[in-house]
């Protein structure tokens, strides 16, 4: 096998082996982005050099040796969006341009403490608050199954890096399906973890230094094999700070190691966002595989209705975004709910009001998420796992002409808000539960399609089972051709 048919878990056993060097393998992904990243745009910021020499290190340390983790000496790149020590981390926002970063996100910490070397930052949308990654500071990133096509957002840069093979592994963040899309568009394997399990301190936004970590947002790596998935978990997982000095976490093992052992449901598709025919087959697929295995398929939804969940999702998710609007924009936002009708229920306006609540409206709405989390409860306890969409279409052509607000999606030959790319995404995002995103192969289009599997709070282990599962049944990356 190449390099680039490895994945990050056997080359760092290979380097920890003695069969390849930390330095070739760091200069072959130097090469592959050099040689490509000007079609893809994926990496925008880079550290050559230092990695280089601490390959070379790495390499002195195993022949002494030592070896510091399963990543012992394997390169990779970023999301901008975390802090590296030497590196920018503008994440697109002109305020940030040329920012370096003094500290380590938590998160680099522990990927640098398993032996991991950063030869790079990826793109993200201004900010992380699109499915697009485009910025006036980095430019655009195309997806590399087709440059027409968006990588998604906010970790597309992530995503676009490891379909173009310009790293073995990449960490992501989501809040809106920002590791989950990405995957799903660009053929990987993706992890959207329990919140606060895997810890978000060094993650831009909110700001550089922070000491809080934003609601609802999560930290998760993106992947070719489900092996890189949880050991990547593996190696970040955990509380820091005074918390970890005074409390342990103890993930759960899976609840099932075997497919008969696995309860199954379904929700392919629902008349409030309607999924791409060919995605909805893909995921009844991936079922039936289950099934044919000695899974369980079990006829069961939670309690509420997806446009019930999905307004929930929006206003306890709308004061986050807006957080740091300047004044003009908030300005904007009350004219808009000024001039709405009272029982308008689109998107926009929903949003628009969830950004102008006060503390203690959104405390009724905070209150509301906890009855859902209730209800997803009461669910697993009858499933282990729930197989949905992780958008209603593949990868969207990109669209920057017009204000978020404005653009809209082709959802079976028929134009759907931009804005229903997260309402399936909300699903596993607003009461903090984890999801596995997986490839379910090729659309008609020739572009990749996925989906996620949706477990219980902390039970990590249980998605990322699952998915194993269909990846060894034939659910696999799927390599965009182009590019090897």
């Amino acid at each position: 096998m190449t390099i680039l048919e490895l994945s990050a878990t056997q080359i760092g056993d290979k380097i920890s082996r003695g069969e390849l060097t930390s330095a070739e393998v760091t200069e072959f992904f130097i090469e592959r982005i050099e040689k490509y990243n000007l079609d893809v745009n994926a990496v925008i910021d880079t550290r050559f050099d230092k990695a280089l020499t601490e390959a070379k290190l790495a390499d002195e340390k195993r022949a002494a040796g030592s070896i510091d983790g399963p990543l012992h000496g394997v390169p990779m790149t970023i999301k901008d969006a975390f802090e590296v020590v030497g590196l920018t981390c503008d994440v697109g926002y002109p305020a940030f341009a040329g920012k370096v970063s003094k500290t380590d996100a938590v998160v680099v910490q522990r990927l640098k403490a398993a032996g991991a070397i950063i030869i790079g930052k990826t793109n993200t949308p201004l900010l992380c608050a699109d499915l697009q990654s485009y910025n006036d500071l980095h430019g655009t990133t195309n997806n590399p199954h087709n440059p027409a096509h968006t990588p998604g957002g906010s970790s597309g840069g992530s995503a676009a890096a490891l379909a173009a093979g310009f790293t073995p592994l990449e960490f992501g963040s989501d809040i809106g399906g920002s590791i989950r899309t990405p995957a799903h568009f660009c053929g990987l394997f993706g992890h959207k973890p329990t919140y606060g399990i895997i810890p978000a301190r060094g993650h831009v936004p909110p700001v550089h230094g922070a000491l809080t970590e934003s609601a609802l947002n999560v930290v998760g790596p993106l992947a070719r094999s489900v092996d890189d998935i949880e050991l990547a978990v593996n190696m970040t997982l955990g509380l820091a700070g005074q918390e970890a000095a005074a409390l342990k976490l103890n993930l759960p093992e899976s609840r099932a190691t075997k497919p008969k052992d696995l309860r199954v449901g379904l929700w392919p598709g629902d008349p409030y966002c309607p999924v791409d025919d060919e995605i909805s087959a893909g995921i009844a697929r991936a079922a039936k595989t289950l099934e044919e295995q000695g899974a369980t398929i079990v006829d069961a939804r939670p309690d509420f209705t997806l446009a019930e969940h999905h307004e929930v999702y929006l206003m306890n998710l709308a004061p986050i975004i807006a957080t740091g609007f300047p004044t003009a924009e908030i300005e904007k936002l009350a004219k808009t709910v000024e001039n709405a009708a009272p029982d308008d229920k689109s998107a926009n306006i929903i949003q628009a009001r969830g950004a102008l609540l006060a503390h203690r409206e959104w405390l009724v709405w905070h209150e509301m998420k906890a009855r859902l989390g209730a209800k997803w409860a009461e669910l697993f306890e009858n499933i282990d796992i729930l197989l949905a969409p992780a958008t209603p279409t593949p990868a969207m052509p990109h669209m920057q002409d017009k204000p978020f607000g404005e653009r809209e999606i082709t959802v079976n030959g028929i134009q759907r808000p931009y804005s229903n790319n997260v309402v399936w995404a909300g699903l596993a995002s607003l009461c903090e539960l984890p999801a596995t995103a997986v490839p379910l192969g090729k659309h008609s289009s020739g572009l990749p399609i996925g989906m996620q599997i949706i477990g219980p709070v902390y039970g990590d282990r249980t998605t990322m089972a699952a998915a194993r599962m269909l990846e060894q049944a034939g659910f696999a990356f799927v390599r965009a051709e182009a590019y090897g």
